[in-house]
């Protein structure tokens, strides 16, 4: 089998060689087949991550001089202003905290460095290096968006045929929450892609000749993408609100109102609220339509009982989960307790930090994504986490062009609703949702390159 995985890889980079910008796209496209599962010479991986380290060999052979220049200007100016910093800090501190797991947890540590961290951070050096342009991002992001629609589809067949867990949809995946992860910013980043495309108002004659003159990057309103990404909104929104996370559903309010303070005060394509109810129209009307057909078959349950705190709700399970990983962080504020380790440390120590039995024995996160990485990567991993986050939404203030900052306001907004979700669930601790997170840094950062 070895010499199969041997042969999928050498043909994976020859197409990459010499199809870079095709085969590079694409790639964004595969991120659930982390779900295929192999091992080469004893060693575990995942199919999409065979895929990234084959692109990865492939692209530096094709762009080694970038690569050679890149090595060399890395230490020029203030390197603490650089991404690349950050991202190789964020890498280093989790090597250290794979030493600090016991040695019969040791491999599993080692695989979710790998898996985890390392491919993902390969692939958002693949993307920064990547983008040239506006449609380079564009076709990156359009590509994960297919891959969200093809698991938004297989969630809406569950829907309609009653294959539920816990009465919510789960498409490939194990738990409803681990698809909301992945295809809530997809949805957001359809969504406002198609209210970018509606034609409300027909530019003046001169306005697009000065446009198409001097503008290098155009972005004007097309119905065929306000079509295309419309439809991708719905049956990911769908699909969405099937999961029934509400986790999700904050960090898209949260996502709405990020770009509509952008579009409505600082946009170049701004509007007076007048002048978008069209807009607000068809959204509304197309919303009503769709909370219509699903609402009224969505459990109640799990809403009457957001409050409640006990009787094994979604809610008292949360709250004894973050008791514990609150004790776990008291206990090893500095160092953490190693990578993937808060599911062995749970359950040995949940029934002495609640002085009673857990509703669940077992828990494989803390519900929270920044006291996962304080436990898993110690406090220098969070801190050099959030610094990560805080670049990301500082790219707000640089001076691009317009129709780059208004990408790079999408996805701002699409990492708005990892973080939100964030402090109720564990978003980017995952295969996938690693590789979602740093394609949207990476697709960031490329789009504000000089």
């Amino acid at each position: 089998m070895d010499i199969t995985f041997i042969a999928i890889f050498v043909a994976w980079a020859v197409l990459v060689f010499h199809y870079p910008r095709f085969f590079t796209i694409l790639l964004s496209a595969f991120f659930p087949l982390y779900l295929l599962k192999f091992e080469f010479y004893g060693i575990p991986f995942t199919f999409v991550e065979w895929l990234t380290y084959a692109t990865a060999f492939a692209l530096l052979i094709v762009y080694r001089k970038r690569a050679l220049k890149w090595f060399d200007e890395f230490f020029e100016g203030n390197i603490f202003r650089k991404i690349e910093f950050w991202v190789f800090a964020f890498f280093v501190v989790n090597v250290v905290s794979v030493f600090i797991v016991p040695l019969e947890f040791r491999n599993q540590a080692l695989g979710i460095l790998k898996g985890w961290i390392f491919a993902p951070i390969v692939y958002f050096f693949i993307v920064k290096g990547f983008i040239k342009n506006l449609a380079d991002a564009r076709r990156l992001l359009d590509a994960y968006l297919g891959s969200a629609v093809v698991l938004s589809v297989i969630g809406i067949y569950q829907y309609m045929h009653g294959i539920l867990i816990d009465n919510r949809v789960t498409a490939l995946f194990t738990s409803a929450n681990y698809l909301a992860f992945f295809i809530a910013p997809a949805f957001v980043y359809a969504a406002i892609l198609a209210w970018q495309n509606i034609r409300v108002i027909e530019m003046p004659w001169w306005k697009k000749v000065f446009i198409k003159l001097f503008r290098k990057e155009v972005d004007e309103t097309n119905t065929a993408f306000f079509f295309a990404y419309l439809g991708c909104a719905l049956i990911t929104g769908f699909a969405l609100t099937a999961t029934n996370s509400y986790g999700a559903f904050i960090g898209v309010i949260f996502a709405a109102i990020l770009y509509s303070i952008y579009h409505y005060c600082f946009s170049p394509w701004r509007q007076n609220l007048h002048s978008s109810v069209q807009r607000i129209v068809i959204f509304t009307v197309l919303l009503v339509a769709f909370l219509g057909l699903l609402v009224p078959k969505l459990d109640a349950w799990k809403f009457n009982t957001l409050f409640t705190f006990k009787d094994g709700t979604s809610s008292a399970i949360r709250l004894e989960t973050w008791q514990v990983a609150g004790d776990l962080i008291a206990k090893n504020p500095v160092m953490g307790i190693g990578l993937g380790q808060f599911q062995n440390e749970y359950s040995a120590h949940a029934e002495e930090t609640l002085g009673r039995a857990p509703v669940r024995t077992s828990m494989l996160h803390p519900h929270n994504v920044f006291m996962t990485t304080w436990l898993y990567s110690g406090i220098i991993g969070l801190f050099v986490f959030l610094a990560i986050l805080f670049q990301v939404f500082m790219l707000l203030r640089n001076k691009n062009s317009d129709v780059r900052r208004r990408l790079i306001v999408v996805l701002a907004a699409m990492m708005l609703v990892i973080v939100m979700h964030g402090f109720v669930d564990t978003p980017f601790w995952k295969n996938d949702l690693a590789m979602q997170f740093w394609l949207i840094a990476g697709c960031a950062f490329g789009l504000s390159k000089k």
